[in-house]
């Protein structure tokens, strides 16, 4: 073993003639650390990829700590300061100026400290997924028998970190001559048709109104009770599970059959047919014709290798969503295929931190910014079904208004696109005593759904007419 290794890492190399059992890569720190005293340049490459806590070793961390300090105040590092760094610490019967030689001595380039840094932190990395599984274990061989869902949840808490780590690496810095280089490819193979604007909403106005859901975007579909936000999320969902890739669906409010049934009655339709099969009809069951069970058959077959995947647990935290979505991410990567896009049914029931309980509108604050920041680091569309607030019903024109966003105007401040929805035909069906004009207006409008884009970043806003028959769970863009 080498002499020049801090005293306390040799004791515990050598103890029994073992090799540690917890992962480490000090030589790569060695290296990494000489690499920047003689070119600090090493640090500023180095620190994109690993942090002072991802060090093994105190003494080496302790280092790159005042390393960083030093770079970001524009002084120098050298080995005069290296050495009042380190003291008097115990480096296995070496000098510190020894010890700071033999990093230098074996130091590696600027080119190769990506690379070590990168050891250094999966090194890091791998010591949380084993400290984390030693202390699991530990809890639950002490006898005791508990809810092992309160295990599980810790150490998938725990472990998460590790393995979104792999999966923010588009998100970290660029320069701009690289980020306009990148824009500018991504241009070009549009311009030739190699390439979709983003992942289809499944309508073509909107869609060229919108550009289609964009990576990053944190988009909100919002209305009223009854307005068709499951419809339309199911739609979109679908047209991008089957065009782009697979898909999340969270739904925190319906199970995954009631969800499917929805998906079949909407796969089954056919306006031709005398028979409307409406999900209603799926759930009963009884009344269903030989026809419409072998449409429903057809339906089946189609469904079973479209990548929608369904998270039907109530109560998640904003958390256990970001953990699921990651896995999804990683689950379509193994199957090679991107993940598209994740879809939460509602916002308004994700769960939240005890961090402001009781102060709703802070609640919902962590709970949007959150679901921003998720889509900004799987680099993929997140889009948030939202309530809008009673205030609607108080006006004559119960069209929504951003205002009406509930409980916080945060959401309104994250989403990068709001999708507002409106049926006419909703209120007039609710409305007694309708009058003869009313009563023509329903009949011209049964069908009619109002996609009113209230914001969005880089686009105008825009009102689209749909067709949409919510009880076969079918949206299409009306034909005017």
């Amino acid at each position: 073993m080498s002499a020049s290794l801090p005293n306390a890492l040799t004791a515990r190399l050598e103890a029994d003639n073992q090799l540690p059992v917890t992962p480490s890569a000090v030589e790569a720190e060695q290296a990494l650390l000489g690499a920047v005293l003689h070119n600090p340049e090493a640090l500023d490459r180095a620190r994109d990829h690993v942090r002072a806590e991802d060090f093994f070793e105190p003494v080496h961390r302790q280092m790159f700590e005042v390393m960083c300090q030093r770079r970001d105040a524009g002084e120098a590092i050298d080995w005069k300061l290296m050495k009042a760094v380190l003291g008097n610490a115990d480096l296995g019967g070496v000098t510190t100026g020894q010890y700071i030689a033999r990093l230098a001595s074996e130091a590696i380039t600027v080119v190769g400290a990506p690379g070590y840094a990168r050891m250094i932190a999966e090194a890091a990395q791998m010591r949380t997924v084993y400290e984390t599984c030693q202390a699991g274990a530990a809890r639950m061989t002490c006898g005791a028998v508990e809810n092992p869902a309160a295990y599980a949840t810790h150490m998938i808490e725990q472990l998460d970190a590790v393995a979104s780590a792999a999966l923010a690496e588009h998100a970290r810095r660029v320069t701009l001559g690289h980020s306009v280089t990148s824009v500018l490819a991504r241009v070009d193979q549009v311009r030739q048709g190699h390439a979709p604007r983003g992942v289809p909403y499944g309508l073509p106005k909107l869609d060229g109104y919108t550009l289609g859901m964009r990576p990053s975007q944190f988009i909100v579909l919002a209305g009223r009770p009854g307005m068709g936000k499951t419809t339309v999320a199911l739609h979109v969902a679908l047209t991008a599970a089957r065009r782009s890739g697979a898909v999340g669906f969270f739904s925190l409010e319906m199970g995954a059959d009631e969800l499917s049934e929805r998906v079949l009655a909407a796969t089954a339709y056919d306006p031709r047919e005398p028979e409307l099969i409406t999900y209603r009809a799926i759930a009963e069951a009884r009344g269903l014709s030989p026809d419409a069970m072998g449409r429903l058959q057809e339906a089946e077959r189609a469904c079973a290798g479209i990548p929608l995947w369904i998270e039907p647990q109530a109560g998640l935290t904003l958390a256990q969503i970001a953990a699921r979505a990651r896995q999804m991410r990683m689950r379509a990567e193994r199957q090679g295929i991107p993940l598209a896009a994740i879809f939460i049914d509602h916002i308004g029931l994700i769960r939240p931190s005890k961090r402001y309980q009781g102060n709703r509108v802070q609640e919902m604050t962590e709970i949007s910014s959150g679901l921003k920041g998720l889509a900004k680091e799987l680099g993929i569309p997140v889009v948030g079904l939202s309530q809008l607030n009673r205030e609607v019903e108080k006006r004559q024109d119960k069209r929504p208004q951003l205002a009406d966003l509930r409980e916080s105007g945060s959401i309104e401040q994250d989403a990068d696109v709001v999708l507002a929805l409106y049926r006419d035909a909703y209120y007039l069906e609710h409305k007694a005593d309708r009058t003869d004009v009313e009563e023509d207006r329903l009949a011209r409008c049964l069908n009619e759904l109002e996609i009113e884009i209230l914001k969005q970043r880089s686009g105008p806003t825009s009102r689209i007419t749909c067709f949409c028959d919510v009880a076969c769970n079918v949206l299409a863009e009306a034909a005017r």
